[in-house]
C-alpha cells in the first residue's frame, strides 16, 4: 500500500438517503433469490454424501433399524445445513431492512487500496473523514479495474448490506 496524500477536508460523507424504486425493486428480488436453489442443491449434496457413505458401509448395514439410523442421520445432516442457510438469510435479510429504512449513503472520498479475495470479490478502501477511518465495499469487477488507487470517486453505498450501487470519478 502506497502512502497517498488524503485531504481529509475533501471527503463528504451524505447519509440516510431514501432509496429509489427501482434499488428497493433490487433488494426484493434479491431476497426472493436467495432460496430459489437451495433445497434442491442441499438434497443432491446430502444424497451424493450418503451415497458415498452407503458405499463404504454397505455390509454393516445387515439390521433393518441400521438401515432406519442411516436415513435419519442423512434427514438430520439435510436439517442442519439448511438451518445454516436459514441463519445466513435470516442476517442478510436484517441487513436489507435496515437498509430499506435507513437508506444509502453517498461518499465522496479517494480510494486508499484496492484488494482481490480468493473468492473473485473485488474490494475498494476508501478513505473515511478522520484519518484512520475507513470504508471497504465490495464494487464490480469492472469498477474494480477502473479506478487505480488515489482515485477520487464518488460512491454510493447501502450501508448495513455493503454493497456499492454505484461508482463514479469525481
Amino acid at each position: 500500500m502506497t502512502n497517498i496524500p488524503i485531504d481529509y477536508l475533501q471527503i463528504v460523507l451524505q447519509e440516510n438517503i431514501p432509496l429509489s424504486d427501482e434499488e428497493i425493486a433490487h433488494i426484493d428480488k434479491q431476497r426472493k433469490e436467495f432460496f430459489k436453489n437451495t433445497t434442491g442443491i442441499l438434497m443432491a449434496g446430502t444424497l451424493l454424501i450418503m451415497a458415498i457413505a452407503y458405499y463404504f458401509i454397505q455390509n454393516e448395514l445387515i439390521n433393518f433399524r441400521y438401515y432406519v439410523l442411516f436415513v435419519f442421520a442423512g434427514f438430520a445432516m439435510f436439517s442442519f445445513f439448511y438451518l445454516i442457510v436459514w441463519l445466513t438469510f435470516r442476517n442478510f435479510k436484517k441487513n436489507w431492512e435496515k437498509d430499506i429504512r435507513h437508506g444509502k449513503n453517498k461518499l465522496s472520498s479517494v480510494i486508499i487500496s484496492r484488494h482481490k479475495t480468493e473468492n473473485d470479490e473485488y474490494m475498494l478502501t476508501f478513505a473515511g473523514r478522520h484519518k484512520g477511518e475507513k470504508f471497504r465495499i465490495p464494487v464490480k469487477k469492472a469498477d474494480y479495474y477502473r479506478y487505480e488507487t488515489g482515485a477520487k470517486v464518488l460512491v454510493t453505498y447501502l450501508k448495513y448490506s455493503k454493497e456499492a450501487l454505484e461508482l463514479s470519478n469525481l
